[in-house]
Formats: structure tokens, sequence, C-alpha cells
């Protein structure tokens, strides 16, 4: 084994035990100890000083470790290397349990997305775990790169390392839009496969979901559906069904998912919310919608990891990226490209720069058949051009409403608009928050703000904001 794979295992088992991450200095000990280097030869190369490292960091991990991985064996800088590997001998060489917990049985299908440089989410993946107990059907909902992925995997990889009970994991990216006949005999080919048995298919789509609910309810899985805002499929100008006429069965599946009666969940990643989940979340079944956000001080350790400097500059990049993960990243080798890792000769420039994934995420909901509705396209270029023109970080939500009302040739009501403005904030393109004064404001940003200006006013000349067209 590498270092890396040593730092993934070893993290994977403190969260387990724990509840928590490794920190950066935590991994740089461990890597030192595995590749047996001295301190001194670790801090040289790393943005942390010997003294926290050697005197502060290690003792506390030696005996975090111990615990863990001890057995009654002290473990220390050179012992860990023989401890570990001993531990790992052993566990080949001990026959296949029978048990049904997740570390005896894994089921994994397809490759998970590479999550070696992953950041903070302590609490959230605590949450997920106590979640994914109690509920039959969970969504993540976020923003192009905020992370949903990355998190999930991390939840994986805790599990296996626990002693959770679950059968086993399928993960399974739905980002090609399956109909539902198509991805309920995936489904059934991997349970069959997993207890070697024949699968004889049947031809309806309701005999092969009673099957699937055989399995479900035989059995304890964890069904990772990637990408699952490709479902959604239906035009929300009209109020259709949200998935659309080729997978409005998918509604009906899910809702029995929630209802009837198994020992299974289901964890799905979205750009968009399912409010159908939402509805039924509100009528007290189990199904639950999170919402993720972006990282907070937790991105500082991404920037370390990628040597940027004028550390007392970082929490300005944080705030304009709204701690996007992935935003981050390629802004931070961006930085390092053309600035030679300064921060502040970046922030010189007074650009916000637009992320491919960002701006390709913009462009499927504001294209012509895209995800927002005419008024939710209409409430973000008013208000982005509010915010431009008053120079200012948010307006009044009275404000806003007045100008959408007297640009409007046909009748707009405040509970539409209102309604708007709520499945803006649910796909993280809006936000809010309220004043001393107890008044609502409202702001984008600045990503946003910089497509709308740049890249989509062209679609304000080819597009009709008149309702009476909707």
């Amino acid at each position: 084994m590498n270092a890396k794979e040593v730092i993934q295992i070893i993290d994977d088992l403190v969260f387990a035990k724990q509840g928590r991450w490794l920190e950066e200095p935590e991994k740089i000990v461990l890597r030192s100890a595995w590749l047996d280097l001295d301190y001194k030869d670790v801090a040289e190369n790393s943005l942390y000083d010997i003294n926290l490292l050697q005197r502060r960091v290690a003792p506390k991990l030696w005996v975090l470790l111990t615990g863990i991985l001890g057995n009654g064996e002290k473990v220390t800088k050179k012992r860990l290397r023989g401890i570990l590997e001993k531990q790992i001998v052993v566990a080949d060489k001990k026959p296949a349990k029978s048990n049904e917990a997740a570390a005896g049985l894994p089921i994994l299908v397809g490759n998970l997305p590479d999550v070696s440089n992953f950041y903070g989410r302590t609490p959230e993946l605590a949450m997920l775990k106590e979640l994914i107990a109690q509920e039959r059907c969970v969504a993540i909902i976020g923003t192009a790169g905020i992370g949903k992925s990355a998190l999930v995997v991390k939840l994986v990889q805790a599990l296996r390392m626990g002693s959770y009970e679950f059968n086993g994991f399928i993960w399974k990216s739905i980002s090609y839009s399956p109909l539902l006949t198509d991805l309920v005999a995936d489904l059934l080919r991997i349970l069959a496969d997993s207890e070697k048995q024949e699968l004889d298919l049947p031809e309806s789509i309701q005999a092969r979901i009673s099957k699937l609910f055989d399995y479900l309810r035989s059995r304890r899985y964890l069904v990772i559906l990637d990408s699952a805002e490709s479902l959604l499929q239906g035009d929300r100008n009209t109020r259709a069904n949200a998935y659309g006429k080729q997978y409005t069965e998918y509604g009906t599946f899910f809702n029995r998912v929630i209802e009837e009666q198994h020992q299974s969940c289901f964890l799905l990643t979205s750009r968009e919310p399912f409010i159908d989940f939402n509805r039924l979340q509100k009528k007290g079944q189990p199904v639950r919608t999170v919402k993720l956000e972006g990282l907070g001080k937790e991105a500082l350790e991404l920037f370390r990891f990628h040597g940027l400097t004028d550390e007392d500059k970082w929490g300005d990049l944080i705030q304009t990226y709204r701690g996007n993960p992935l935003s981050l990243k390629i802004l931070a080798d961006k930085i390092q490209n053309f600035c030679g890792g300064s921060v502040e000769r970046f922030l010189n420039f007074q650009t916000v720069l637009m992320t491919d994934i960002f701006q390709d995420s913009l462009d499927d909901l504001f294209e012509e058949k895209g995800r927002l509705t005419i008024l939710e396209k209409q409430i973000i270029f008013h208000l982005a051009e509010e915010l431009t023109k008053e120079s200012g970080n948010s307006i009044g939500l009275s404000r806003l409403l007045k100008k959408i009302k007297e640009s409007q040739q046909s009748e707009v009501t405040t509970s539409e608009v209102l309604e708007a403005i709520e499945a803006l904030y649910a796909r993280s393109l809006i936000e809010q928050e309220i004043n001393d004064s107890q008044e609502v404001l409202l702001s984008l940003e600045p990503q946003v703000i910089k497509y709308v200006s740049t890249y989509a006013f062209k679609l304000v000349q080819n597009t009709v904001y008149d309702l009476k067209s909707a």
C-alpha cells in the first residue's frame, strides 16, 4: 500500500469510530510515519511548523489510533506500519462472515468518484448516517460542484469501515436518463447477482417493481442514484407533472419507495429538488430533502493544499464563490498558474471567474426549454439588473415585487412571485436574509450575476417574458 491508500483507510476508520475526518496536519504526520520521514523533512515541505506537528498533533494522533488500531498495543510513529500491515494480513486470512453487516457484504456498482481531496462535511456526514437509518428515501440537493457525489462517496466509505446494518450498497449514475423499466431491470440484475440467483425478468414494469420490492424487504440495501435531476423533464411553465410524459412512472415508483414497508433506503443526488418528496415529507412520510451548502472555514485547507499565499485574503474567495469546492479548486489552480499562488494579486484583477461546470449548469436552466420558468428567469434578470445598477449586495423583497408587477403586461400575483422565489432559493440560485427591520432581502451570488450580465443577455432578445404566452 502507498501512503495515500493508508491515509484513506485510517481516515475512514477515524470517521467510523469518532464521527470526524482527519485534519490536514494529522495526514501529514501519518505520511511521515508511513514513509519513515523525519518531522523536520515533512515540515519543510508543508505549511505547518515542526513544533505543531511533533509536539501537538502527533502525540494526540497516536493516542487516538491506539484506541482504534492498537488491540492492546501502543501505536507510535515507528510501530504504525507494522501494526496496520499485521491487521490487514489477519483480515485477509479471516473467512467471509455470513452476517449482514455492510463491511461483510458490500455491493458497489460502477466507479465511485475520486474524493482524495475532501474537506470538512463532518456534520453533514453524521446527519446522513442518521437519516438513512430512519428514512426510506433521502435526496441531497445542491448546485453543480457543491460536492453532493463526493459527500455520498465518503458516506459509503465510512459505512463500509464500520458495522452499519446494511447488506450492501448500489451506486448508479443515472445522468443518462434511463426509463423506469430499464433502471428497475438493472437493479434486479445487480441484486440477483449478489445473491447468486438466476434472474427471471418479468415483462411488465409493475411486475418488475414488485420483484424489486421483494429484495428491498428481504434484506437491507442502500441504493444510490447519482445525478437524479435527469429524471425531472416536465415542463415547469405548464405545471405538468415534474417528470414529464416519458418519465411519469417515476412519480408513482418513488411514492411506493417512500410509503411501502421495506428495510432499504434510496439516496438520491440532484441539482433540482423533487417537489413530490417535499410534499410527502410535510405529511410525515419517511423521506427527507437535504440542501447542501458550500464550505466555510474548511475551504482554507483546500487553499493550503494548493499552496496559495496571502492567507488573510482567502476568506474573500470563499465568500465570492460561496464555498463551492469545485469552483474553489479550479480557481486555486488558476491562481497558481497565472498569479504564482498570490491571492492578493488575483483579487487586484477585480474579476469573477466562471467555471465551465457552473456555466453549463446555468445554460441548462436558462435555455429556451430549460428548467426555469419564464417568471423565474425574469426575477433573476430583474435582481441582477438592480444589484449591478445599485452596486449593492441585496435589495428588498417589496422593491422587487413592485418592479416585476410594473414590468408585466399581464397581471402576476404576489403569490406567484413568492412561489417562484421559493423555487429559485431551493435551487440555490437566489439568496435571502432578514435584516434588523425584519425585511426580506434578496441577492445573487457573483457567479450568477456574471453569467446573467455576460452570457445570458442574448436570451433576453429571444425570449418574451409575457406571462400570457406562458
